[in-house]
């Protein structure tokens, strides 16, 4: 009964109808988050069965390349994010159907280019070289590499249909799509050995399409209904919203890219500089340790156009009492943490079987790593609700510029293997966590001038 209560209360509406719709997304969104997090536990050791440790390094490796580049977007889906949801807040329907509509051309028109770029560069150049693939893969390496850029094309551009979702602080939507693409990529990977075995195209294919193809469903089914009244239109696309997203656009553009470099790259760095057979290593560690941040993506996906609102309207008490909550949870996953990389020897052999060992050092730098990066989030929710990005971006700028040839010194002096990149992204991180705590206790304090107040 006392927990009826508790569960009540957390998405009940007491308090300020923000914090209730906050507390509400947070609550279902953990649900469908948990289940979601389940079906990527249990695709991980079957794609690994499926493919074996070398191809699915490649795989792994090929989809950190081309998400890294699909990613030149400038911006434009978090600028919609914070444009809409200003436009919503101050109930301006007609400028906020401007912005999806510029949104969507903009992008469409951009990621058109990139594709087509990605395409001749795939089919002309031999960039399956830096990997050490053998020769008897790299046609199919390369025809599925022209599947994933074509799948992730579509998906950037439909996916900004999630962004309302979230501007709209309906977060616990999205989660349920992507739990629903998930499952829907684990029923073709126990399909998948009955058609063909250890086929490399057909598993990357089937991950690809079905990323693609769910929010484009999605966003054909919500603009015919719900959304119809924000549905795209060229007729409402203007210049002048560009220019607004844009601004705001590219300065989270940017920050993006730095984290693409300081994220995204450990795998491309651990395949050039160590083994194709440590790219696993780290991604089931990873995948691992990123289990205790679950809760911080979902605060910070839903935080931030709580923010959003909350800056628009100048509730500062508000914004300072989400942010000590976030803090307390912040220090709760410090322990849970420790717990993981305790434990993780025999998680590993129950979850990996004898299928791949992971160190118990690559648990602990990952742990670190992770740990510092929902650091810099929690911080970051306050700042991208604000729009103050801009020392936010030199902070992670100047990180990502350290990021790669930190990976490099620690792997080719020290020779610290996977260890050593997980330590460069590590030492870039640290530069970003002294800032980003600093801003925001200037922003929230109204004491905020010059830079920090950019």
């Amino acid at each position: 009964m006392k927990l009826f209560e508790k569960v009540k209360a957390l998405v009940g509406k007491e308090g300020k109808s923000r914090s209730a719709k906050a507390k509400k997304n947070i609550f279902f969104t953990i649900l469908i988050k948990g289940l979601g997090i389940l079906i990527g536990f249990l695709y991980f050791p079957l794609s690994l069965d499926y493919l074996g440790a070398v191809k699915f390094g490649i795989y792994l490796t090929l989809l950190s390349v081309v998400d890294w580049f699909l990613n030149f977007d400038i911006g434009i889906g978090l600028g919609l994010r914070n444009k809409f949801g200003e436009a919503v807040a101050k109930n301006d329907d007609e400028k906020a159907v401007a912005y999806v509509s510029t949104a969507y051309f903009a992008l469409a028109m951009i990621i058109v280019f990139v594709v087509a770029v990605l395409l001749i560069i795939n089919f002309a150049f031999p960039w399956t070289d830096w990997l050490s693939i053998e020769s008897s893969l790299v046609p199919e390496v390369k025809w599925l590499g022209a599947v994933i850029i074509v799948a992730f094309g579509i998906r950037f551009i439909a996916g900004n249909v999630y962004e309302i979702f979230y501007a709209l602080q309906k977060m616990a939507y999205v989660e349920y799509f992507t739990f629903l693409t998930k499952f829907s990529f684990l029923v073709l990977i126990l399909i998948l050995p009955f058609i063909q075995s250890d086929s490399l195209f057909l598993f990357g294919s089937a991950k690809a399409l079905t990323f693609a193809l769910v929010p484009l469903g999605v966003g054909i089914f919500y603009f015919r209904r719900k959304f119809i009244k924000y549905r795209p239109s060229f007729k409402h696309a203007k210049r002048e919203y560009f220019k607004d997203i844009f601004s705001l656009g590219t300065k989270f553009f940017v920050i993006k890219m730095a984290m693409l470099v300081i994220h995204q790259t450990n795998n491309i760095l651990i395949a050039s500089f160590v083994s194709l057979e440590g790219v696993p290593q780290y991604e089931a560690a990873f995948k691992y340790l990123s289990v205790f941040t679950m809760l911080f993506v979902i605060i910070t996906n839903q935080l931030w156009p709580s923010n959003i609102e909350a800056y628009a309207k100048g509730d500062f008490e508000w914004m300072r009492k989400s942010l000590k909550t976030v803090l307390k949870v912040w220090v709760g996953t410090l322990v849970i943490a420790i717990i993981m990389v305790v434990v993780s020897p025999y998680v590993y052999k129950l979850w990996l079987q004898d299928h791949l060992e992971v160190p118990i050092v690559v648990s602990v730098a990952v742990a670190i790593s992770v740990s510092l990066t929902t650091w810099v989030n929690i911080f970051n929710i306050v700042l991208n609700g604000t729009g103050k990005v801009k020392l936010q971006m030199y902070a992670w700028v100047f990180a990502a510029c350290i990021n790669i040839p930190a990976s490099i010194f620690f792997v080719k002096v020290l020779d610290l293997g996977v260890v050593g990149i997980i330590l460069g992204t590590i030492a870039s991180l640290i530069p970003v966590a002294i800032v980003s705590p600093v801003q925001v206790g200037k922003i929230l304090s109204k004491s905020d001038k010059g830079i920090w107040a950019r």
